[in-house]
């Protein structure tokens, strides 16, 4: 007799994941006819595709996404010109192809663009509106921009030196990179310009670091509670009565806080995956 052997369709495993990122996204970014399209454009290219880091999805022709997109519950109230309003709306490309109206996702776009949102949110958390204001708009523009032309284009609206030490702390932390450049008097510190810019991969990088640590601070706290309360939690429910209940119910709060943190940890986890 032979041996069903059985392992992990890893591949298929980051498909998925990947697939949860591009709509979720596209739900937060645009509407749910949008998001409802791009699922279904991810499910019929997905039975073509080959890899999982494809950058784009397959050609595909609008008779066959809308046919996909009404499958859906959802999507059975949507028409026609719903459903090319919302492939415009995702920036899908147009191929020609004779008769057929067909059209490409880019889901490379899409996912890079949620890790944008992602660290633009985080650098919001930590730093401050300031400090998010600042990132977002070098992050969009791609390039250096001297300190001097941060303050004139109202992206920081508080005293220049304010703006200094936000730049300095967002470049410590590593959201930013900075360049010295001689003025006309000369190399020395006097006379150069400072020119900071947001260089995405390193920044995806770190904050993809920062994350595992977190994931392990939050495992080991975990680990920590269930220790110092082995006690309680093996005790039988009868006799958890008086002190005892209210021990056991402070480590059943910060167990639900703790596994919670960590399930939010693990989604933006999965966002910075290299798919």
């Amino acid at each position: 007799q032979k041996e069903v052997l059985w392992r992990v369709n890893f591949e298929e495993l980051l498909r998925r994941l990947r697939n949860k990122v591009c709509v979720s996204y596209v739900k937060r970014a645009y509407d749910e006819a949008a998001g409802l399209v791009m699922a279904a454009i991810l499910e019929l290219s997905g039975r073509t595709e080959k890899g999982v880091k494809a950058g784009k999805s397959a050609s595909l022709s609008i008779n066959a996404i809308y046919d996909e997109v009404i499958k859906k519950e959802q999507g059975l109230g949507m028409d026609f010109q719903r459903v090319r309003a919302s492939l415009e709306q995702l920036g899908c490309e147009t191929v020609s192809t004779g008769l057929d109206e067909n059209y490409i996702a880019d889901l490379k776009r899409h996912i890079e663009m949620a890790q944008d949102e992602e660290l633009e949110s985080l650098v919001l958390q930590r730093h401050g509106k300031e400090a998010y204001r600042i990132f977002r708009f070098l992050s969009k523009a791609g390039r250096f921009f001297d300190t001097d032309k941060i303050s004139e284009i109202n992206i920081a609206t508080s005293d220049p030196k304010d703006t200094i030490k936000v730049l300095n702390k967002l470049w410590r932390d590593n959201y930013l990179e900075m360049e010295r450049v001689g003025g006309a008097g000369g190399s020395d510190e006097a006379s150069s310009r400072i020119l900071w810019k947001v260089n995405k991969q390193p920044v995806r990088r770190h904050v993809l670091d920062e994350m595992y640590h977190g994931a392990l601070n939050l495992r080991l706290r975990m680990e920590q509670e269930a220790d110092k309360g082995k006690e309680i939690l093996q005790m039988p429910r009868e006799k958890l009565v008086g002190e005892y209940l209210k021990r056991f119910s402070r480590l059943s709060r910060i167990r639900i806080i703790l596994e919670s943190s960590l399930l939010n940890l693990d989604d933006s986890i999965m966002l910075f995956h290299d798919f």
